[in-house]
């Protein structure tokens, strides 16, 4: 149990990395440069990938057998669904199909007196990014653990 414990903290710790990493580009490249949300969530996303697969095959899951090859192609296979797939649905239902929760967020940005900091966009795509994400981690940690690092 607590060998668990200690591996789902360790993921944690590399998924918040991956995560700030993944973040930082993506506002580099929707925000400062201009390329849609779609666009920069893949470049993003694809950034992120590269830098989580070592930490998790060695720190994490500690992967010293097996295939390397087949770890990668696995890896990839599941991460690039979870960002990909999972994240974009998420990121487009929250900003086309419902954008209410979006929407509630945006105003408590504002009566909390933050609006004049954070524009309404930023506030959109780093809370659409913020919840994608945690869809794509749940399902990353269980295709890691069951699958990819075996």
């Amino acid at each position: 149990m607590a060998q668990a414990v200690a591996q789902a903290g360790k993921f944690g710790l590399v998924g918040l990395a991956s995560t700030v990493i993944d973040f930082a580009f993506l506002n580099l490249f929707h925000n400062l440069l201009g390329l849609t949300l779609i666009q920069s969530n893949l470049i993003s996303t694809t950034i992120a990938m590269i830098f989580s697969f070592s930490l998790n095959r060695r720190y994490v899951f500690g992967a010293r057998e097996g295939s390397v090859w087949r770890q990668g192609i696995m890896f990839i296979l599941v991460t690039a669904f979870g960002l990909y797939v999972i994240q974009s649905l998420v990121i487009y239902a929250l900003t086309v199909t419902w954008p209410g929760p979006l929407h509630l967020v945006i105003s408590f940005v504002g009566i909390i007196g933050m609006g004049r900091i954070l524009s309404d966009n930023l506030v959109i795509t780093n809370t659409a990014k913020l919840i994608a994400t945690v869809f794509s981690l749940i399902w990353n940690y269980i295709f890691y653990k069951k699958v990819v690092f075996i």
